[in-house]
């Protein structure tokens, strides 16, 4: 038989312990709350301070959830990628990062971070850029996945210094080469140049072979004129740079080059398209004036007979414009023509020097206005198709 007392002291202790086991709990919600309190208090401030490093940092930042939906981006990555944020967030990544998204997705279900990968990633307006892409888990406080933090670092101008410093090395090689071709080379072509300028004059106006000299003379002014633009090519580009109109150097270039074209251009119809205000940036006049000159040559030489050869001005922005990797204000001059324009393959050697399509051609006047234009930090492209004529677009930052 059990013992009141006994019972009831055994109640008592376990009223006992229970009061503890509850005064602990207690204690322990209160502590839990007050570090609640304090998190609820610091969340402002770290989101605060997470929001203004993803706003200032360099490169794009993407934020994607567990479904492999948009939650946010910063603006380095809308200027990138040139998006509209209202339009992606809540989107599926494909929509925003096209045929880079597998990768996100693996991630999402290995949980294995990419670092420093290299990819080729194509903006909403359809420009591929190179990029270095990385990502990196998000997790909350006991290490359950919450998404995925995608980093995106423009590469542009990094490829753009590599490709410079390449030709560099090409032009310094070229240089080194050039010097002993004008040596090897210019003497003989001046004594060949000189006796049989010579036998020129002792020659009889009616002697058949005078037109044979002749054509030796005309074959030793080109190769002399081939090695001379060699030379100006591979020499340091010297250029002086200040403030100038190009509207003005514009019709300047035009006017030289209808007094050269002369009787061409009463088959050429001419069309201005030039802002009535100025345009000032800083260019080497010169050189620019050189360029335009060389393109508008070109361009009637592509129309052998009637055609009509368009030249405008104006300011652009180069963020919609897709035909320049600039990112920045510009001028852009443009020469168009309406002949017989070129193909794929052309297109993509034009700028390489001594590519040429023409016979008398040295194939350094658009390697030269490249390199030109590129020292002004600017850019030049050329759209054409067959039959459908040529444009030249030289940009030039403001």
């Amino acid at each position: 038989m059990v013992n009141p007392l006994d019972e009831l002291e055994a109640v008592r202790a376990e009223n006992h312990e229970l009061r503890q086991r509850f005064d602990t709990l207690t204690q322990e919600l209160s502590q839990m709350q007050g570090q609640l309190q304090t998190n609820l208090a610091e969340k402002p401030r770290i989101d605060n301070l997470l929001t203004r490093v993803l706003t200032h940092i360099g490169c794009g930042a993407i934020v994607i959830d567990l479904d492999g939906k948009v939650s946010d981006l910063n603006p380095a990555a809308v200027n990138l990628l040139m998006c509209d944020p209202q339009e992606v967030i809540g989107q599926s990544c494909d929509i925003l990062l096209g045929t880079v998204s597998p990768l996100i997705i693996k991630t999402l279900s290995t949980e294995r971070e990419i670092s420093g990968q290299e990819i080729a990633l194509n903006n909403s307006k359809g420009r591929s850029i190179p990029v270095r892409l990385g990502t990196a888990c998000l997790t909350d406080g006991h290490g359950d996945l919450q998404g995925i933090l995608i980093t995106l670092e423009d590469l542009t101008r990094l490829q753009e210094l590599s490709e410079q410093a390449s030709r560099v090395s090409t032009l310094t090689a070229l240089g080194e080469m050039s010097a002993t071709i004008a040596h090897e080379i210019r003497n003989p072509l001046g004594g060949i140049g000189g006796f049989a300028g010579l036998l020129e004059r002792d020659m009889d106006l009616e002697d058949p072979n005078r037109r044979l000299v002749k054509k030796i003379i005309s074959g030793v002014a080109s190769l002399n004129k081939m090695v001379t633009s060699l030379l100006n090519y591979t020499r340091p580009l010297q250029i002086s740079l200040r403030p100038v109109d190009l509207v003005e150097i514009t019709e300047d270039s035009l006017g030289f080059f209808e007094i050269d074209a002369g009787a061409r251009m009463d088959e050429i119809q001419l069309e201005r398209k030039f802002p009535n205000a100025p345009l000032i940036c800083k260019t080497d006049p010169e050189q620019i004036q050189q360029i335009m000159l060389n393109l508008l040559h070109n361009a009637v030489q592509a129309m052998p007979g009637e055609g009509t050869l368009t030249v405008s001005i104006q300011e652009v922005d180069t963020q919609t414009d897709l035909r320049t990797h600039l990112n920045r204000p510009c001028v852009a001059l443009e020469v168009s023509d309406t002949g017989m324009g070129m193909s794929d393959d052309v297109k993509t050697n034009l700028f390489m020097p001594f590519f040429t399509t023409k016979e008398d051609g040295n194939g350094l006047g658009l390697a030269t206005a490249k390199k030109v234009i590129e020292a002004h930090n600017g850019d030049i492209v050329a759209e054409s198709g067959p039959n459908a004529g040529s444009t030249f677009t030289i940009y030039i930052p403001k």
